[in-house]
C-alpha cells in the first residue's frame, strides 16, 4: 500500500514546539500515536494508510529532541516525567479526544503512564513492545545516577556525514529493520548541510537516566490505570517483555495479549494485522468518545 505524505501539524507548550503528521479525513475517529525513543513520526507512516483507509484519522507526534519537535531548552534533560507534562499541555490542544492513545516502546511506557495519571482523558489504549516502565533494582540507585551524570559530562559533539548509506544500514542493524524502513524512519532525523548529513535529533536524547523507579514505583504509579488496553508484542520482538508480561498483567488493567510477526519495530514490518487488531479492539467509533476532556 502506498504510503501517503502526512500533513505537517505543530503545537506549541511552554517553552517549545512540537511536530506532529496527521492522515486522514478529518472527521475520523482520532488516533494518537507516540513513537520510541530516537523514532519520530515516520514510525506510524507504514500504519497510516491501513488505517485511514479504515476511516481513521492518525496524528503521530514527534516528542521533544526528535524528529522535527523543537530540542529541550540549554540545561535541560530528557526524563520520562518531562515527556508526561508535556503530553499534560498538549492534551487541550488535541481537536478532538482520541479514540485510541497508542504508544510503542517508550512511546507505550508513556502511554501506559500518562492513561494512569489522567483516566478521564484515556479510554483506549494500545501499546507495542512496552509492558509498564522501565524499572531497576533500589541497590542500583547510586550507580546508576553516577553513570547518568558522567554520560552529560561528556558531551556530544556535533558531526556531519558525507554518505547516507552507512547511517541507513546502521539504523537498521540496530531496530532489526530493513534498509527500506531505516531509511524512512532517517528522512525526518536527519537534515542535509553543506554538503553533510547532520542529525535532528538532541544528542542529549543519548545520555542515560541517572534515575529509575523501582518495581514497586512502577506498579503504584501505574495503579489508576482504567482504560482498556491492547498489548502487542513482536514475534521476534524484546525477549524481556515476555518474561515480564505474565508479572505485569495487574499494572495492566487486565490488557488484551496479542503478538504479529516482526521484530521490535512490528507495527512497521506488519501494518495490516495490527490495523486488523487495532480495528477490532476500538470496535466503537468517536462518538463513543467524545465525553473525555
Amino acid at each position: 500500500m502506498t504510503q501517503e505524505p502526512g500533513r505537517e501539524r505543530r503545537f506549541h507548550l511552554d517553552t517549545l514546539s512540537l511536530a506532529a503528521l496527521e492522515w486522514g479525513p478529518p472527521q475520523g475517529p482520532l488516533i494518537l500515536a507516540l513513537h520510541g525513543w530516537m523514532d519520530n513520526a515516520h514510525s506510524f507512516a507504514p500504519l497510516a494508510p491501513v488505517l485511514t483507509e479504515r476511516g481513521y484519522r492518525l496524528l503521530a507526534l514527534e516528542l521533544p529532541g526528535h524528529g522535527h519537535s523543537d530540542h529541550r531548552p540549554q540545561g535541560n534533560y530528557y526524563h520520562f516525567l518531562d515527556y508526561l507534562y508535556d503530553l499534560h499541555q498538549l492534551w487541550p490542544q488535541l481537536p478532538e479526544p482520541p479514540a485510541l492513545l497508542l504508544g510503542h516502546s517508550m512511546g507505550g511506557i508513556l502511554g501506559g503512564l500518562f492513561a494512569s495519571l489522567y483516566p478521564e482523558r484515556v479510554s483506549k489504549l494500545a501499546i507495542l513492545e512496552a509492558m509498564g516502565p522501565l524499572t531497576a533494582k533500589p541497590d542500583e540507585s547510586l550507580e546508576r545516577m553516577r553513570a547518568g551524570f558522567a554520560s552529560r559530562d561528556k558531551g556530544f559533539k556535533p558531526r556531519g556525514y558525507p554518505d547516507l548509506a552507512p547511517l541507513v544500514s546502521a539504523r537498521a542493524a540496530a531496530g532489526g529493520l530493513d534498509d527500506a524502513l531505516a531509511r524512512l524512519l532517517l528522512e525526518r532525523n536527519l537534515q542535509q548541510r553543506d554538503g553533510l548529513w547532520h542529525w535532528r535529533s538532541d544528542p542529549r536524547l543519548r545520555t542515560r537516566s541517572p534515575w529509575m523507579m523501582t518495581d514497586a514505583q512502577g506498579e503504584q504509579l501505574m495503579s489508576d490505570l482504567q482504560a482498556d488496553t491492547l498489548v502487542v508484542l513482536g514475534e521476534d520482538g524484546f525477549e524481556g517483555l515476555r518474561e515480564i508480561s505474565a508479572a505485569r498483567h495487574q499494572w495492566l488493567n487486565q490488557p488484551q495479549l496479542e503478538s504479529i510477526a516482526g521484530g521490535h519495530h512490528c507495527h512497521m514490518e506488519s501494518p495490516e494485522a495490527l490495523a486488523e487488531l487495532i480495528d477490532g479492539f476500538i470496535g466503537v467509533k468517536s462518538s463513543e468518545h467524545t465525553n473525555l476532556g
